[in-house]
């Protein structure tokens, strides 16, 4: 029997050569790309309006952040390439943990005092944990801290952690508003706190896992990852970019799980004190959620103002030139120059 392999030997390396070099780089893309990519976010602004769901404003103050972020962060990163220092690299992975848990922490519409440092210990411990495992066990990067590797790991972690964390953190709370009665009932029946919150717990890691268990259900078929996405515009062999996203999703899974539960269960034994009391005058509703996406994104218009007015400065200066060699163009076509010239 003829063996294919002897006769037309592949070598995985050359094969992974030659898809970085031959393939083509990534297109260019311009800022007025970018605007024309950045103005789909109208149609979900024109259903929040249309639906009364009162989102506009943080559309408007998420794009805008969107933008202002990730243009930084490319300015941003390259000091930290550049110079590949432990405690640089470190130094911005403890800005993203705390910026992100920040973020969480704004999200749920109860608040109670130490959530922000339930999240942090939360999602920092359990980041830790798994990105030390995933660069020295699995990945084997070397330095250790390498932030080609360390950063967008992290981050992918990261946002991924915080997303299940604030959802799971959301329903817990309005499930002790909304159903406090039945664990007041329970916890007056004997049952201990744990016991009186179990089902609620239940469901609210349910939800805070779902998002992660369908993305792992849909990559590869219906969705590619942003990460083995960039690994293919750039060049890179398509088979190693998917192991490498296989490791991430099975990071994420872990890092999200660890960190909802963690989370989760601090704060339920906050809402519910070591003598079994439902104690709901710890926590505080935010009656005005958005107030601060608001003035941050009227802050931002009067900050863009006098751009827009230079703009509109511009485009007034472009149409009268156009119209006025439009009409000179007309002029000269109805000959009314002519008896100027005969004049002189």
């Amino acid at each position: 029997m003829l063996d294919l392999q002897t006769i037309l030997p592949l070598d995985r390396s050359m094969l992974c050569s030659v898809s970085q070099s031959g393939a083509p780089g990534p297109t260019y893309i311009s800022p007025w790309q970018v605007a024309l990519g950045a103005a789909v976010i109208v149609v979900n602004a024109l259903v929040s309006l249309w639906l009364k769901l009162d989102m506009h404003w943080q559309l408007g103050i998420g794009a805008i952040r969107c933008i202002i972020q990730l243009t930084l962060l490319g300015y941003i990163l390259v000091p930290i390439f550049t110079y590949n220092q432990w405690w640089l690299v470190l130094l911005y992975a403890c800005f993203m943990l705390y910026v992100g848990c920040l973020e969480a922490s704004q999200r749920p519409a109860y608040s109670y005092a130490g959530m922000l440092v339930q999240i942090l210990t939360c999602i920092g411990a359990s980041a830790a944990v798994f990105l030390t495992y995933t660069l020295l066990v699995v990945v084997q990067t070397e330095p250790w801290y390498s932030p080609q590797y360390f950063i967008p790991i992290l981050g992918m972690m990261l946002g991924n952690a915080i997303s299940g964390v604030s959802v799971g953190l959301t329903a817990l709370l309005e499930e002790f508003a909304v159903g406090k009665d039945r664990i007041e009932q329970l916890l007056a029946l004997g049952a201990t706190r744990w016991e009186a919150v179990q089902a609620a717990l239940q469901r609210c890691v349910r939800v805070a896992l779902t998002p992660i268990l369908n993305q792992m259900n849909v990559v590869g078929i219906v969705s590619i990852p942003g990460m083995m996405t960039g690994q293919i515009l750039s060049g890179s062999d398509p088979s190693q970019a998917a192991r490498y996203q296989m490791i991430i999703m099975f990071i994420i899974s872990a890092t999200t799980s660890v960190g909802s539960v963690c989370t989760l269960y601090m704060a339920s034994s906050y809402c519910i004190d070591a003598k079994c009391r439902l104690r709901l005058d710890r926590v505080s509703k935010r009656d005005k959620a958005n107030a601060w996406n608001r003035r941050l994104f009227r802050h931002s218009i009067q900050m863009l103002s006098p751009v827009s007015t230079c703009l509109r400065s511009c485009g007034s200066w472009l149409r009268r030139g156009l119209c006025c060699g439009q009409a000179a163009k007309q002029e000269d076509r109805d000959g009314h120059q002519e008896p100027l010239l005969q004049h002189a």
